[in-house]
C-alpha cells in the first residue's frame, strides 16, 4: 500500500484565480444561454419540459421519505404515544442526505448514460460555436465512435453491457463509490468515535485532499483553520470539494465518451485543467445543491452550455481520424492558463 504524501509543492493549475475565473465564466454562460433566442427551438423547449419533469420525480422520491417522516413524528408527539425532539431529529436527518449522501448528482449522472438528449444539447451548442468562430469542433466530434450502448430488454443486461463496453461507465461507478466511502468514514468517526480521534481524521483527510494543490505550508495553514472551527465547516469543504469534481467528471462524460484519451493521457488532460474543470462543476453543484427542485434542469443546462466551455481550453481534434494518436499526446498538456485568465 502506497505511503501518504506529506510534502507537495502548490499546482500551477489549480488557484483561487482560476477557479474564480472559470466559476464568473460559468456563471456568464448558463445566464447568456437562457437569453439566447436561436436556443429557443421546439425540440430544446421539449427537452426543458422532459427535464423539468425529471426534475420534480427525482426530488419528490429522494425528498418524500424526509416528509413523511417529519409527518409521523409530528402525529406521534401530538397525539402523546411519544415525546422526542422531532425538529432536531429531522434536521440531523437532512443534513446525512444533504452533505453525506446526497443521491441527486449519481442518479442524474446514471441517468445520462441512457439519455441521447443530453448528447444532442452538447452537439447543439458546440454546433453554435462553430458557426460563430469559424470551427470544426462539432463535425469532427461527431465522426469519433460513441461508446453509449442501446438499451437492452432489462436493465440487469443493459447495465453490464455498459459496465463492460463503457469506461467512462466504470469510471463513474467508482468514482461514486469511493467518494460515498469516504463521506460514510467521516460520518461515523464524527458520531463514533472520540472528538481528538475524529478530528484528527478530518484534519488528515483535509490535508491530502488539498495538498497536491495547495502545497504543503498552505494545506498546514488551511487545516490549522478549520481545526479550529466547528466541524460542520470541515464537512462542508470536503464533501463540496469532492461533489464538486464528481461533477465536473460527469459533465465531461459526453467529451471522453467519445475522445477516447489512454487512461495517462486522460489522467493528465484532467491534471492540468483542474482549476478550470472545477470552476465549472463547483457552480452547477452549488446550483444543484441549493435548488433542487429543478436539479435535472439544471444538469441539462451544464451538458448544454458544456459544448462551449469545452471550446475555451481545448483544440479541435483531428479531421483525419489517424492523427488522434498524436493528437492526444499534445492535448493531454494545456498551457493556456495564462490566456484563460486574460
Amino acid at each position: 500500500m502506497a505511503s501518504p504524501i506529506l510534502f507537495s509543492t502548490r499546482s500551477e493549475h489549480f488557484s483561487i484565480w482560476i477557479v474564480l475565473r472559470s466559476f464568473l465564466l460559468t456563471l456568464a454562460t448558463a445566464y447568456s444561454s437562457l437569453f439566447n433566442r436561436d436556443f429557443y427551438t421546439y425540440n430544446n423547449i421539449y427537452l426543458f419540459s422532459k427535464y423539468l419533469k425529471i426534475s420534480i420525480l427525482l426530488f419528490v422520491s429522494l425528498n418524500g421519505p424526509i416528509f413523511l417522516t417529519k409527518l409521523v413524528i409530528a402525529s406521534l408527539n401530538y397525539i402523546g404515544l411519544v415525546h422526542i425532539n422531532g425538529a432536531e431529529l429531522m434536521d440531523q436527518y437532512e443534513y446525512f442526505f444533504k452533505y453525506y449522501l446526497n443521491l441527486s448528482y449519481f442518479f442524474l449522472a446514471l441517468y445520462s448514460f441512457f439519455d441521447k438528449d443530453g448528447e444532442q444539447l452538447f452537439m447543439c451548442q458546440l454546433r453554435h460555436q462553430d458557426e460563430l468562430n469559424g470551427t470544426h469542433y462539432s463535425e469532427h466530434y461527431s465522426k469519433l465512435p460513441s461508446h453509449r450502448v442501446e438499451h437492452e430488454s432489462d436493465w440487469v443486461s443493459t447495465y453490464k453491457s455498459l459496465y463492460n463496453f463503457s469506461r467512462e461507465f466504470r469510471l463513474f461507478i467508482r468514482r461514486y463509490t469511493n467518494v460515498y466511502l469516504l463521506n460514510m468514514s467521516m460520518f461515523i468517526s464524527i458520531h463514533f468515535f472520540p472528538e481528538k480521534i475524529s478530528s484528527t481524521v478530518l484534519g488528515f483527510i483535509a490535508f491530502q485532499t488539498f495538498l497536491d494543490k495547495l502545497g504543503t505550508v498552505f494545506s498546514c495553514l488551511f487545516v490549522a483553520v478549520l481545526q479550529m472551527m466547528d466541524v460542520h465547516y470541515t464537512i462542508r469543504v470536503l464533501t463540496t470539494f469532492y461533489g464538486t469534481w464528481n461533477l465536473a467528471e460527469d459533465l465531461l462524460i459526453p467529451y471522453f465518451d467519445r475522445v477516447q484519451f489512454t487512461p495517462l493521457e486522460r489522467k493528465q488532460w484532467l491534471k492540468t485543467r483542474i482549476g478550470v474543470v472545477f470552476g465549472i462543476g463547483l457552480f452547477y453543484y452549488l446550483a444543484i445543491l441549493e435548488i433542487p427542485l429543478i436539479s435535472a434542469v439544471l444538469y441539462s443546462n451544464a451538458i448544454f452550455n458544456m459544448g462551449f466551455l469545452i471550446t475555451t481550453f481545448t483544440t479541435e481534434m483531428p479531421d483525419n481520424l489517424k492523427d488522434m494518436a498524436t493528437w492526444s499526446i499534445t492535448e493531454s498538456v494545456w498551457d493556456g492558463h495564462a490566456k484563460f485568465l486574460e
